[in-house]
């Protein structure tokens, strides 16, 4: 049974609604831990694990200042978890707040820039790709933070996209290898409901087995 570690919430994205939906799209599958604190994942341990979900943004509290929770030396471990075969999926948040400088965005090869105030109504759909990713995927609509993301689509690829009216098409999820392993990122998932979307489910549990 493949082991799966998640950190999860931040001061925008309650940790009891994420940690709901991965338990309930992953617990009966996987093993799996969930943790709502940086202080609690066992960063000298990322190997004894399979896959490492990322669902939680970089700023501590955003509101007050711009200090971030992860240390280089916590970058550097997960690089090295992926980089020798372990698998990282970064769920919506996660992509947020993070250096664009530093490990950790040269792995995803991607990161979140804006959304809209609003949550507008999402058409999420696939996109065709050489990794085969979102096979069986539906276009289905959410209203969800529509991500606007910066990514390296030359050294990635792009596997799904958000259409909504008013806004520009954006890049909903892309994937790639790195070392011996894999990077898969979803931008969706800001809310429990969003996170409930059978199309959805069925986003993270392909993540978890690509």
């Amino acid at each position: 049974m493949k082991k799966i570690l998640a950190l999860v919430g931040d001061f925008y994205h309650p940790a009891d609604y994420l940690s709901e939906a991965l338990q309930n799209t992953l617990g009966d599958k996987y093993s799996l831990s969930i943790k709502d604190n940086h202080q609690d994942i066992p960063w000298n341990e990322l190997n004894s694990y399979d896959v490492f979900i990322l669902a939680a943004s970089g700023k501590m509290n955003p509101q007050e200042s711009d200090e971030v929770w992860i240390t280089a030396r916590e970058e550097e471990l997960i690089e090295k978890f992926v980089a020798s075969g372990g698998k990282l999926l970064v769920l919506h948040c996660g992509l947020a707040d993070y250096s664009t400088e530093g490990i950790l965005r040269k792995v995803v090869k991607g990161h979140f820039i804006e959304h809209p105030v609003e949550h507008p109504e999402i058409m999420v759909k696939p996109v065709d790709n050489r990794l085969l990713l979102a096979e069986g995927i539906e276009e289905f609509k959410i209203v969800d933070e529509l991500y606007f993301v910066d990514v390296d689509e030359e050294d990635t690829t792009i596997f799904l996209e958000a259409v909504s009216d008013g806004y520009d098409t954006a890049i909903a999820g892309w994937a790639h290898q790195y070392g011996e392993g894999k990077v898969y990122c979803l931008t969706p998932g800001h809310t429990g409901e969003v996170l409930k979307q059978e199309m959805m489910q069925k986003l993270i549990l392909d993540g978890v087995e690509w």
